[in-house]
């Protein structure tokens, strides 16, 4: 059968996520089309439901041609169509009406505030009736939909804050779903107050942090802990206090890496280029070190974010990663690497390599 992945406001990582995510796991897919805004993938039925929360990137999941439109008792619904790029949105809208009729339901359509419905909107019409997608040529039933709100209590919740340098929920995921098959043990070198440690644990991974700051190695095991007990989860947690210059040191082996690692100072306002010349050059002496540790540690593939820092001039300044990379033994793992991922807000870009030996 086919299903169709509407993706966020990333949509080349979040096709970077879903295929690693499928390939990791051995789970048969054929990709039928993929764009910016979606991917149709032809592959067996899955547990979509627990699919839809161990993705970062993906918003919903519709399975293509499902006619069943409502299969609730109340004969009072809400439904909306939802369109993606599709050519004759008109004619879908009227079908579905006339195929509605018969059925005797007062069916009330709801429309998008700003286009397609979003997230928490697509919950609201769920609980009451359907959404449909519209998508090229394929029509399909939302049958999961992401919740706003499970990442939304974790950030709020979680013991130890630091709001300035914490890596998204979102993000993070991605990261995990893009090196690690299950069961892996994944190790972040740089955890800070161990975000990205929390979601790989909430995808059933055991893991290892470390951080050479001992207020954020603290910080990391309260949130662990936390984390484990309130999801009930049985992941084992180990984190280090130790400069990951000399990671092999005291981690000998990990099954992957994944981590969001020291990005140069904090920026109030976008940096003159010689600011961010200087702190490419800083960043470049302490990833040289890194990455040949990365090399000795890491079994399996390695997801790590570098900064590209943004000028006045709307001028990018990145570090010459490609060159750090072959004097430590590494490569990305296709041509299609980096993926430059833009943060609302954020001064800088962040370049997403995942590389491997």
């Amino acid at each position: 059968m086919q299903y169709m992945f509407i993706f966020g406001r990333d949509p080349e990582l979040s096709l970077l996520e879903l295929v690693s995510y499928l390939n990791l796991r051995n789970i048969r897919h054929r990709m039928v089309d993929s764009s910016e805004l979606a991917a149709v993938v032809e592959m067996e039925k899955l547990d979509f439901g627990t699919l839809i929360r161990n993705l970062g990137g993906t918003v919903k999941i519709a399975a293509v041609g499902d006619e069943d439109y409502y299969l609730g008792s109340s004969n009072r619904i809400r439904y909306a169509v939802s369109d993606y790029g599709y050519k004759a949105l008109d004619a879908l809208k009227a079908k579905v009406k006339k195929e509605l009729k018969p059925m005797k339901l007062k069916a009330m359509y709801k429309p998008g505030k700003q286009g397609p419905l979003r997230p928490y909107e697509t919950l609201a019409v769920m609980e009451e009736g359907f959404e449909l997608v519209a998508y090229k040529k394929w029509v399909g039933k939302v049958i999961a939909c992401s919740n706003p709100k499970e990442y939304e209590e974790r950030d709020e919740l979680r013991p130890k804050q630091r709001h300035e340098q914490m890596i998204s929920i979102r993000l993070a995921k991605i990261l995990v779903n893009i090196v690690a098959k299950p069961k892996d043990v994944l190790l972040d070198p740089f955890c800070g107050y161990g975000i990205l440690l929390q979601e790989a644990m909430l995808l059933g991974h055991d893991v290892i942090g470390v951080d050479n700051n001992p207020q954020c190695v603290n910080a990391s095991k309260i949130n662990l802990d936390w984390t484990r007990n309130k999801y009930r989860l049985n992941s084992s947690i180990k984190v280090i206090n130790g400069d990951s210059t000399m990671l092999s040191n005291f981690v000998k082996k990990a099954d992957c890496i994944a981590t969001e690692p020291h990005l140069g100072p904090i920026l109030k306002k976008l940096p003159t280029k010689e600011v961010a010349l200087k702190t490419v050059k800083q960043l470049e002496r302490l990833y040289s070190q890194v990455l040949k540790e990365f090399s000795k540690v890491a079994n399996g593939r390695i997801a790590i974010i570098m900064p590209r820092f943004r000028l006045h001039t709307n001028e990018r300044i990145s570090m010459g990663f490609l060159k750090l990379l072959r004097e430590s033994g590494l490569k990305p793992i296709s041509k299609d690497i980096p993926i430059i991922y833009s943060a609302p807000k954020s001064r800088m870009d962040r370049e997403i390599w995942v590389i491997s030996r």
